[in-house]
């Protein structure tokens, strides 16, 4: 991990998107694009960004906190950015008509999707999911719902599944949330039936970086599962921790430790490849959009805080 490029990158994100934009969402963008690009092009996200502003509405979710990551994941999308952004909205669309409300996540949703059908595969999950837990299951389980949805089994089965890793984390220390949801969701990522070494494979990710003095927070909980589905072994593990050292003795990441650690993980694993030291393609190919979906539910967690903090302030 090389610190003096993510800051200088950090520095390029900052300086193009301005002073208006919130710290944390440049410093998620700019992870994005080292991890995804290995630099920030910095004219073309611009250009993206004035798309999305001359096309949108003024209450689209494209104009709100999540309007720099959107514009991040079109930049890096083949074809100019008026194309691309008529193609997601035609996905959102989709979305729509399948019987999800317009929000900010049915547009991260759209980012994933790759095919026909889709959308109504997600939303038979999302529904298979609300059946077990019905409060937690919410809008911002909507990527998810249509990255899994598309992986092969049983959508019952899947959600059934998702119910017993849920409640197996829950009695062995995981607090109960939208956070051991959304992790109890990636442990399926492989098959949607029960697997008692995913739930092995996540409790010892959790104790390595505990015994690493890492705090492992609710808002983590999703990357241990991005770890446990990729294998990731004992030398990414290690490197991961004395990365998110590094990374929170930084003026950068000074006071956002718990995106020291995401970053961390995703400098190491942006070659899922070398993790587990296969050359399989569609493994790869898939872990990328698994992260992809990880990345994206955490900047709009970012982006929840941020308005959150806003309304507290201009409210007191």
């Amino acid at each position: 991990m090389d610190i003096k490029i993510i800051e200088k990158t950090y520095g390029e994100v900052a300086r193009s998107l301005g002073w208006t934009v919130d710290k944390r969402i440049s410093l998620a963008v700019a992870i994005f694009y080292l991890t995804q690009n290995g630099s920030f092009p910095a004219a073309a996200h611009e250009e993206t960004s004035r798309t999305i502003k001359k096309n949108e509405g003024w209450f689209s979710p494209l104009q709100s906190h999540m309007h720099h990551i959107a514009a991040a994941h079109l930049t890096l999308q083949s074809g100019d950015a008026g194309s691309g952004l008529k193609n997601l909205n035609e996905k959102q669309r989709k979305l729509n008509e399948a019987g999800f409300r317009k929000s900010q996540y049915t547009y991260l949703a759209a980012l994933l999707m790759e095919e026909e059908g889709e959308a109504e595969k997600a939303k038979e999950l999302y529904d298979a999911m609300r059946n077990w837990h019905k409060v937690l299951t919410s809008s911002e389980d909507v990527p998810y719902a249509v990255l899994l949805g598309r992986r092969s089994g049983g959508i019952e089965e899947r959600a059934a599944t998702m119910n017993a890793y849920y409640k197996e984390l829950r009695e062995r220390g995981f607090y109960m949330g939208n956070d051991l949801q959304w992790l109890s969701q990636i442990m399926t990522f492989h098959s949607a039936v029960y697997d008692p070494k995913v739930v092995g494979r996540v409790l010892a990710i959790k104790e390595f970086f505990q015994s690493e003095k890492i705090k492992i927070r609710g808002i983590q909980y999703p990357v241990l599962g991005l770890l446990a589905v990729a294998e990731a072994d004992g030398m990414a593990l290690r490197n991961i921790a004395e990365g998110t050292r590094l990374l929170e003795k930084t003026k950068l990441f000074k006071w956002y430790k718990d995106l020291a650690f995401s970053a961390a993980v995703q400098c190491e694993m942006r070659d899922a490849a070398a993790v587990r030291n296969l050359s399989d393609a569609a493994f790869s190919a898939s872990l990328e959009l698994l992260m992809q979906a990880q990345q994206a539910v955490m900047m709009t967690s970012i982006n929840a805080a941020i308005m959150a903090s806003n309304n507290n302030s201009s409210s007191s």
